[in-house]
């Protein structure tokens, strides 16, 4: 029973992290970090303003009810957590592995040409070692010691 528990248990941690890393994708890959249909409400307010028309009354309602938004997101937040994380491990070839991998969603045979003296199967040795050197500096990052600090 105690073995079953435990198993359920890796496998969630297993999909946390898998959900972390494609979430760090997202943020590493997103330019602005959040995209926009239109341009700034100045800008459409400038131009209707120089056809001397007034200024639309959708964007003055939704100026006027809009909800109050946080500075960074969580899953930015938590994106570049992972980023400063991945940027501390120093070797070469755990950085490549884990950019590669979940950045770049290279496949392993790919993966193996951005490594430098990675030959064969080695390359998911590598990968794994990355993923558990990086999960280790994730929590000792998220430590309340270290964010008091």
């Amino acid at each position: 029973m105690a073995a079953k528990r435990e198993e359920v248990a890796a496998s969630s941690r297993k999909r946390e992290f898998a959900s972390r890393m494609d979430n760090w994708r997202r943020v590493v890959n997103s330019q602005t970090g959040s995209a926009s249909s239109c341009c700034a409400a100045w800008a459409k307010w400038y131009v209707a303003l120089r056809v001397s028309e007034g200024p639309p009354a959708k964007d003055v309602l939704d100026e006027k009810v809009k909800p109050l938004r946080g500075v960074v997101t969580a899953d930015h937040l938590d994106g570049w957590m992972i980023e400063a994380a991945w940027r501390m491990l120093g070797d070469y070839n755990d950085r490549m592995a884990l950019k590669a991998k979940y950045v770049f969603q290279f496949p392993d045979d790919r993966i193996r040409l951005q490594l430098k003296g990675v030959r064969g199967p080695h390359v998911k040795l590598v990968v794994a070692r990355a993923e558990k050197r990086l999960q280790d500096l994730l929590i000792t990052l998220e430590s309340a010691d270290t964010i008091l600090s």
